[in-house]
């Protein structure tokens, strides 16, 4: 929001509209001339300025723009003050003036800031939910007041999130913040209710429509969200009923409310429902990084996992006591975490934004059983892996559970012996490597011409009670019952719309310019393209982990070590800045690695300088060493137990290894540019 004052000084109007939730009686004049009975300063019945008529115009890319004039009455001893409201595109647009000479005042709220409005009658804050709770209608007005408005009034409320200041220097905190502004308008130019209802309801409807068109989104589907309640030191219900249920509300996002009730509950609910891509535009996870962990490998398992990471972002708002990846997402985009991460996550989650982020596929083997999962955070060997692990009995006092643990093992220190093996990756041309050696990926790895695919849509025979059971059945199955607000009255009867081109079914393709192509060579692409989708895994391009690994690439060191750490984002919790230089697609693993011998004071600073983003040394030195690269493995003795964590989960003590699958999924981000 950008506020303009020339050339003298400033009129009063300005603090008076910023208020949150002001009842600022701006209403719509009629089409001649305005006569407002209730003003104050003028002279009943004496008309004031004219009022030009609004023309909606349609601008090429489809937007609205909207031109009216309101009036506000904020002081008894003036006449009312004339403001002219725009909205296009760009946003909504104020310009006042004075009967002094050369006093305009100009303000501007930007469309993306804008998550929402509602029309109809007035509502009110709530007494008791603060700023964001849920406005409500006014009921108790009193008998004049309902004789003076006749009932006829119709109230627009726009409701946005502003944000002022820059990034400190040097640090990965922000000096400014999101502030809740709502405007209200009010129509009552109008004899009846209904027909001020109308006008209200003209710009409501272009807003949305301006929205969309910002977006890009047009359809109406729902975000599927999982809520862990006892996420958030087991108030993660109350949170997300507090601070995100009202921002949902205020934007108009209809959504789908889920409550995990047992471990794994999200990765099956996204593993066996087909119907994904047809009912919903996202998945938001409102919990900590470990539920985000779950519905990634969930829809990795899935047969059209290429269709959903493509078509279907996926979101986190920060209810736990990690939240590595919403504090990642906010460092990478500008955004303030603090003091409100839940509230700034759920803007990013109704912004409309999505960017691509790297996945690494891990492998893991112990005793001849090979797993493989997918992460986005870090794997982890050693003193970090075994700070998150074990402090996880400490998990009731929250993020704080980190530095206790934190100290008890520098006091008591631990080293493991094992071997350490990598490939370098140059971290300016890491994607470009990277996709050098994998011919398919996602979307990237088809071929131009061949822009989508579709597979012949018949259900398997026997599909009752399976993945293709209908919606409306799910209501009855006790595994998936939302205990808090699903409504059954409004679950549907789905049908499986998507198949995926890994089933038995043909998939067909539609290729532009055939005619210049031979049969011969369509036929060939058709079939390299179709042999691709028979895999049920991303392609790899390093042996699998009970092959030996090549020597002209492959760099290998054995020893000891205190901890090797590959992390993937910036952060690997809140208060834990890991790798300053990360970026969501960069196609870059970095592996921090700390070996034997480093001093106690030494293995202190670093852990101290966590916080900042301070502790990797710029020059690599003998115990301290950070090295980008695109794959790796870790192969540790085994007469020793340890502790192995994949994104904050416990593995097999065993061999691991890791490569960077580059942009596999999308990710929803706030409004603006990534550093």
């Amino acid at each position: 929001m950008r506020t303009k004052k020339f050339p003298k000084r400033s009129l009063n109007f300005c603090p008076s509209i910023m208020d949150p939730c002001r009842n600022l009686s701006l209403d719509l004049p009629d089409t001649n001339f305005v006569y407002d009975d209730t003003a104050v300063g003028s002279t009943a019945g004496t008309p004031l300025a004219p009022a030009a008529p609004s023309t909606p115009k349609i601008s090429p890319t489809g937007t609205i723009e909207l031109r009216e004039h309101f009036y506000i009455n904020n002081n008894k001893q003036k006449p009312p003050l004339h403001v002219e409201f725009v909205l296009n595109s760009d946003g909504i647009f104020l310009r006042s003036d004075t009967d002094e000479k050369d006093q305009i005042s100009e303000q501007r709220i930007r469309m993306e800031d804008i998550i929402g409005s509602s029309c109809g009658p007035l509502l009110k804050k709530s007494q008791h939910g603060g700023a964001l709770a849920s406005c409500r209608r006014i009921e108790d007005e009193s008998e004049a007041e309902r004789a003076l408005h006749k009932e006829t009034n119709a109230y627009l409320h726009i409701y946005a999130y502003v944000k002022s200041g820059d990034r400190s220097a040097n640090t990965s905190a922000m000096s400014g913040h999101r502030k809740r502004i709502v405007r209200i308008l009010r129509f009552r130019s109008y004899d009846t209710y209904e027909e001020n209802l109308k006008v209200a309801e003209r710009w409501h409807h272009a807003i949305r429509i301006n929205q969309a068109t910002l977006k890009n989104q047009l359809s109406e589907k729902s975000l599927l969200i999982f809520l862990n309640p006892k996420s958030g030191s087991g108030k993660g219900r109350d949170m997300f009923h507090k601070q995100v249920a009202p921002v949902l509300k205020e934007a108009d996002v209809p959504y789908e409310l889920h409550v995990t009730a047992h471990s794994n509950y999200a990765r099956e609910y996204v593993h066996k429902h087909n119907d994904l891509l047809k009912y919903y535009s996202g998945i938001v996870v409102a919990s900590g990084d470990g539920l985000f962990y779950e519905v990634l490998n969930g829809i990795m398992e899935r047969e059209d996992w290429r269709a959903v990471t493509r078509r279907l972002p996926m979101g986190i708002i920060p209810c736990g006591s990690g939240n590595g990846l919403a504090r990642s997402v906010a460092y990478l985009y500008n955004e303030s975490y603090e003091p409100k991460p839940i509230l700034y996550a759920t803007l990013t989650c109704i912004a409309g934004r999505v960017a691509p982020m790297d996945v690494v596929r891990v492998d893991t083997g112990r005793d001849g059983k090979c797993v493989e999962m997918y992460s986005f955070l870090s794997v982890g060997w050693g003193l970090i892996a075994d700070v998150d692990i074990e402090s996880e009995s400490l998990r009731s006092i929250g993020a704080s559970r980190f530095t206790v643990w934190a100290i008890r093992r520098l006091i008591s220190l631990r080293t493991y012996r094992g071997k350490l093996s990598y490939i370098r990756c140059e971290r300016k041309n890491a994607r470009k490597q990277f996709r050098s050696h994998i011919s398919t990926s996602s979307e990237h790895r088809l071929p131009p011409e061949m822009q989508e695919f579709y597979d012949i849509p018949q259900p398997p025979a026997d599909a009752k009670d399976d993945n293709f059971a209908a919606a409306g059945n799910l209501a009855k199955d006790d595994d998936f019952v939302d205990a808090i607000s699903l409504d059954r009255a409004s679950l549907r009867s789905h049908t499986d719309s998507w198949h995926s081109a890994v089933s038995k079914q043909t998939a067909y393709f539609s290729i532009a310019n055939q005619s210049l192509r031979s049969r011969r060579s369509i036929q060939s692409r058709l079939e390299s393209i179709n042999l691709e989708y028979e895999s049920h895994r991303p392609p790899s391009t390093i042996p699998s982990l009970d092959k030996p690994l090549s020597t002209d690439e492959w760099y290998s060191e054995e020893g000891d070590f205190v901890m090797v750490h590959a992390a993937y984002t910036t952060h690997l919790s809140t208060d834990c800045f890991f790798v300053p230089d990360s970026r969501l697609n960069d196609g870059i693993i970095y592996l921090v690695i700390i070996r034997a011998g480093v001093s106690r004071p030494q293995l202190l600073q670093f852990l101290m300088a966590m916080s900042s983003g301070t502790h990797l040394p710029r020059v690599p030195n003998r115990f301290i060493e950070v090295v980008p690269v695109r794959a790796f493995r870790i192969e540790p003795c085994t007469d020793k137990e340890g502790i192995m964590a994949v994104d904050g989960e416990r593995v097999d003590y065993g061999p691991i290894q890791g490569e960077v699958l580059a942009g596999l999924i999308n990710i929803m981000v706030p409004n603006g540019n990534a550093i």
